[in-house]
């Protein structure tokens, strides 16, 4: 599922909040967003679409359907097909390249490393 960066804000809120009322996401949107309800609704009608959540009655409430992290594994997929056609090594060498990574973060990279090579 592609989300773009629009929904994503919506996203965010549905997974923050857990499941929410469309009307609270409109105003939440409104209020943080300085979006119009109409806009918010055709986002809605498009992460519908996209099976991204689920509608259920009474109160139009929106539970979200895919996790954070899928959509965030997804979306790190396209970015390393797009930026580096593919090439995994030359994603994470450009990537350490560019951070200061503290021991708990280079710590769980090991573990993640270790975990890949059972």
């Amino acid at each position: 599922i592609r989300i773009f960066d629009a929904e994503l804000h919506l996203m965010n809120k549905i997974w923050d909040e857990g499941s929410i009322k469309a009307i609270d996401l409109a105003n939440w949107a409104t209020e943080k967003l300085g979006w119009k309800k109409c806009s918010t609704y055709s986002m809605l009608r498009k992460l519908l679409e996209k099976q991204a959540v689920k509608r259920d009655e009474p109160g139009f409430v929106l539970t979200p359907l895919v996790t954070r992290e899928d959509i965030a594994i997804d979306e790190t997929n396209m970015l390393i097909e797009k930026m580096f056609k593919g090439n995994r090594k030359l994603f994470l060498l450009t990537f350490m390249s560019g951070n200061d990574l503290d021991a708990a973060e280079l710590e769980a990279l090991k573990k993640l490393i270790d975990k890949s090579e059972e």
